[in-house]
């Protein structure tokens, strides 16, 4: 490997990490400047016995742990401290006196099949759609194709969710709803997604298909473009070759960016859907006033986006040895 590229990719990884701790401190400070102690939550309203059994112990057990009664600096370094020993807190609501990783693990794996699909098939169908457009700009496949994504993004998401979830749920009953189980069998596990799958798709290819679209619209007047043309290349070749490659460049940062969302969940579907993924126990956590729980969900989800947009960085190394020499 280059010297070149070694020092930007060490830049790189130098870089997340000091992002990641900024991330991890404003998680930090964004819990602790509420007013009051977040342990209140535990006890009723005006004293009196707890609301919950052992609420005043696990109080107590918390202020200890975290030290929520110590000076602000200190509770900081308590924090780093357990956030390095993969500790992300208690719930003291949602699952009283559960670790907050206990509760996120199961649910992270549904959000992944559910976000991950819902976003590989956004990528493939907005590409494509997105090069035919721009190929064919201004003709009426083009205007069909821009139309119909902008109609599609201007959907709003319950709407379509709950459109569909009545339709071919409950009025024709042809797809389950409320629920995935992935140890079923492929075809329910299919089923099940079928809905929530579709609605994220209509909700989101329409970004990549104007992106797209636009990126390939401006990389057809580049010149060497017109000297592909000149040259008596096909058509084929010239999107293979010349137009294709430089136009997902822009390709890139968009998608890793909503990847690296994908760890957060799709909170409007997962709820329309009862999906028990990272979305809906988001959701979950704000109603419950669950604090630990909270922070955690939104660390993961903020820290996905930066390793998904630190790859992307890494990818335009290979793709466009520029970047190196910037």
């Amino acid at each position: 490997m280059p010297t070149t590229a070694r020092r930007y990719l060490l830049r790189k990884a130098l870089s997340v990490v000091l992002t990641i701790f900024l991330i991890v401190s404003l998680n930090f400070i964004l819990f602790h400047v509420l007013p009051g102690d977040p342990t209140r939550v535990l006890l009723p309203k005006g004293g009196g016995s707890t609301n919950v059994t052992g609420g005043q112990q696990l109080r107590e057990a918390l202020l200890s742990e975290w030290g929520l009664d110590r000076p602000i600096h200190e509770q900081f370094v308590i924090y780093l401290q357990h956030m390095f020993q993969g500790d992300l807190g208690t719930s003291i609501t949602y699952r009283i006196g559960q670790p907050v990783t206990s509760i996120i693990a199961p649910r992270l794996l549904n959000t992944i099949v559910l976000v991950g699909i819902a976003t590989i098939l956004s990528i493939v169908i907005g590409t494509k759609l997105g090069q035919i457009a721009g190929w064919r700009r201004g003709q009426p496949s083009d205007l069909a194709i821009t139309m119909v994504s902008l109609v599609a993004y201007s959907i709003p998401t319950f709407w379509l969710g709950l459109i569909l979830m009545f339709v071919f749920s409950l009025a024709l009953s042809i797809f389950p709803s409320g629920q995935l189980d992935l140890s079923a069998d492929p075809i329910t596990i299919a089923q099940q997604l079928a809905l929530p799958v579709t609605t994220f798709v209509v909700e989101s290819f329409a970004l990549y298909t104007m992106i797209m679209r636009n990126s390939l619209t401006d990389v057809l007047t580049e010149d060497y473009m017109v000297t592909a043309r000149a040259k008596g290349l096909s058509t084929k070749r010239q999107l293979r070759d010349h137009a294709y490659p430089n136009a997902r460049l822009p390709m890139i940062t968009v998608i890793a960016f909503n990847i690296g969302w994908i760890l957060s969940g799709a909170i409007a579907v997962e709820v329309i859907f009862r999906i028990q993924g990272l979305g809906l126990l988001t959701y979950d956590a704000v109603r419950a006033r669950d604090f630990p729980l909270l922070s955690a969900a939104f660390l993961v989800a903020t820290i996905g986006v930066v390793v998904a947009n630190a790859i992307a960085d890494v990818l335009y190394v290979y793709l466009d040895p520029r970047v190196t020499e910037a």
